[in-house]
This record gives structure tokens, C-alpha cells and sequence, in this order.
């Protein structure tokens, strides 16, 4: 279960976010470039991430000479309700600064500008981005877009912030920032069922955790066949995050060399109901025909949220 823990599949959705991070960081030094990284929790915002900074780095020949050490990626996770002058001390944290974080907005910014131009600074990526652009962070908000602009044109800072769709509505409304990160947006949404692309595509996802658990020696029942997938989807709402707790448990109340059924499942679900809108509806238990009623419903109101999270108005 440890090793299962620590996966994570490179699906198409991963690799084309990680394809657009590449592209808007190969425009640093050229211009300001932005990118926007959005979706609700639990699709793998963070993962992503993570991986592109972790194989970025791992390929550079070039981050330690005589001269000096550079830093050309920083990862900040924006706390909830910051100020300008927090944010700054967040951005220094997630650095390799040694010297002191305390002082004046204007001391931090100039040991912020200094950083960024002696570690040779190419990308920052601000991590829970709506933390700032909140309805309750209002009075604080014009500031740290204002800063984060200055700090795309001083430095030709490529910038890319991944958060939620509430985000995206709130800096949709700061039109001079929104236009830097208008060419780039990449949207993450949860595996879905009404299409063949979809099912191929989920199915695909399905297969690639059925194909790691063999690798450890997991027995499991198929989990791509449509019947599977349609459970599943109704069971998770298609977010990886949940898939993943879901087979976790599973693989926690597994008998050594014992296959992983459907009933299974099942089990691991009701230990851990992880969609409460169905309340005692069991879809890895419940017949097929009530189980697809479910998927029906569950699609359309998928849809609609959909459509809302991209709504700026």
C-alpha cells in the first residue's frame, strides 16, 4: 500500500499540463509569461507540480558553478488569507534565502528582487492560488496583483498559479493580470462517462493503477471494463484523489495473495463513505440497473458544475 501510495500516473491530462508549464517556462528571459493550472481538489494540481519541478531540475547540468548556485524554480504554497508582505516571506521561504524574512513590504520586496536576479529565478509557481484572490482576501488583493505584474515585467518572470475555480473567477476581474495568463490555461476536470471518448480515457486511467497493483504482486478484479467504470465513477465523481483512497482502503483490508473482488470494494466504501451525497447507495454493491440511474444524474449535475466553475460572471 506504501509504494501505491507514492504513485502517481502520468495520464494524458498530466502529461498536457505538464507540456504547458514547459512551454510557459521556456518564455522566461523572453517576456512576462503567464499560466493559469486550475481545477477542483483532488485532480492533481499539487502532483503535477511537484513532477514537472522534480524533472525539470533532475535534466539541468547547470544549477552549480564557482560562481554562484542557481534557483530557476520556486514553489510557494499561498497561505490562506496573506498579505503582500506575508506572500513575499512565503516566496523567500520556499528559496534558498539564509538572511532574515522580517522588515518593511518595501525591505522584502528588494531582498525578493535581489534573490530572484542572483539565483538566476526563471519560474515561479504559486501553488492555492485563490488564497489571494478570495472574496474575504479583497483588501489585500490589489496589492499582490500588483506585485505579482512588477515582478513578471522587472524579471521577465514566467509565473504559473494552479488553484480553484474560484480563483480564476476572482482574477478574471483584474483585467491587466488576467491578459497575461489569458494564452495559457490549462482546466482540470474529474474522469467522466458520457462519451466513448470519455470511458476510453478513464478506462485508460483504470487500467494504468490495475497494471501498477500487479506490478506489486496485487491481485485486483478488472477495473476498466464499463460496468467497473460506471461504478466507480458514481462512487468517486471520477476524482482521482478519491479512486485513490478507495482502493487504498481496499488494499489495507487485503489477505495476502487473495484477489481484491468487487465486494471488496464495496467493503472499503462503506468503511469510508467518500461521496456522502448518496448517503446508504452503495454503488460497488447496488444492482447495475440503479447503479447506471445514479450515473445519469450524477453526469448532468457534473455538467452543470462544470459550466458554473468557468463562469466569470
Amino acid at each position: 500500500m506504501t509504494e501505491f501510495t507514492k504513485w502517481r500516473t502520468r495520464h494524458n491530462r498530466f502529461e498536457q499540463a505538464v507540456d504547458d508549464i514547459s512551454r510557459t517556462h521556456a518564455m522566461s528571459g523572453l517576456e512576462g509569461a503567464g499560466m493559469l493550472l486550475m481545477g477542483i481538489p483532488g485532480l492533481g494540481k499539487s502532483s503535477i507540480l511537484a513532477s514537472y519541478c522534480k524533472h525539470h531540475l533532475a535534466e539541468r547540468n547547470d544549477l552549480e558553478s564557482p560562481e554562484r548556485s542557481k534557483e530557476p524554480i520556486l514553489l510557494v504554497s499561498v497561505p490562506a488569507e496573506p498579505t503582500l508582505k506575508t506572500l513575499i516571506q512565503e516566496i523567500l521561504l520556499a528559496s534558498s534565502f539564509e538572511g532574515s524574512i522580517n522588515g518593511t513590504v518595501g525591505e522584502l520586496r528588494q531582498k525578493l528582487n535581489e534573490l530572484i536576479h542572483e539565483r538566476g529565478v526563471e519560474l515561479l509557481i504559486l501553488d492555492e492560488f485563490q488564497h489571494f484572490l478570495r472574496e474575504q482576501a479583497k483588501s489585500n488583493t490589489r496589492g499582490v496583483v500588483n506585485h505579482i505584474k512588477l515582478m513578471m515585467d522587472k524579471h521577465k518572470l514566467a509565473v504559473v498559479m494552479a488553484g480553484t475555480p474560484a480563483g480564476y473567477r476572482s482574477i478574471a476581474n483584474y483585467e491587466e493580470l488576467y491578459q497575461r495568463f489569458a494564452q495559457r490555461q490549462t482546466r482540470l476536470t474529474p474522469f467522466q462517462i458520457s462519451s466513448e471518448a470519455d470511458l476510453k480515457a478513464f478506462g485508460a486511467y483504470l487500467k494504468a493503477c490495475t497494471n501498477f497493483l500487479e506490478r506489486q504482486e496485487v491481485k485486483i478484479v478488472p477495473l476498466s471494463n464499463k460496468e467497473m467504470m460506471v461504478r466507480l465513477y458514481v462512487a468517486t465523481r471520477g476524482i482521482p484523489r478519491l479512486i485513490a483512497m478507495l482502493l487504498k482502503m481496499a488494499l489495507a483490508d487485503a489477505e495476502p495473495n487473495e484477489t481484491i473482488t468487487r465486494n471488496d470494494l464495496a467493503r472499503a466504501y462503506t468503511k469510508a463513505p467518500i461521496n456522502p451525497e448518496l448517503k446508504n447507495f452503495n454503488p460497488l454493491k447496488a444492482p447495475y440497473e440503479r447503479v447506471l440511474d445514479r450515473a445519469e444524474k450524477a453526469t448532468k449535475k457534473s455538467a452543470l458544475e462544470n459550466k458554473n466553475n468557468w463562469d466569470i460572471h
